[in-house]
């Protein structure tokens, strides 16, 4: 939605009230891997530490575990591990660091 203001106004409208706020930058990078159109994001949360790796694909639902087989792979391929991974969200890193 080009305008910002009109989206927040729409979710006010609707009875949704701000939570948590915070700035996140992504750069997007789309490549071909293991026969997958793939999109990686870098992430840089400023509150956060470090730069974080989103990687993804669309498939259809029965395809996902081959899907997952396959960003693994590439990620294994950086040098990234199954250690390195995680299923914390942003909002609950952030709500987690503002105590």
């Amino acid at each position: 939605m080009e305008n910002s203001e009109a989206a927040h106004a729409i979710l006010r409208g609707l009875g949704y009230v701000p939570v948590i706020a915070f700035e996140k930058r992504c750069r997007n990078y789309d490549f071909e891997a293991r026969g997958r159109r793939l999109l990686a994001t870098l992430v840089r949360v400023p509150e956060l530490d470090g730069t974080f790796l989103e990687v993804e694909t669309l498939v259809d639902e029965a395809d996902v575990p081959a899907a997952l087989d396959d960003i693994r792979a590439v990620l294994a391929e950086l040098g990234i591990g199954a250690e390195d991974l995680t299923r914390e969200t942003y909002t609950g890193a952030v709500a987690a660091r503002r105590g």
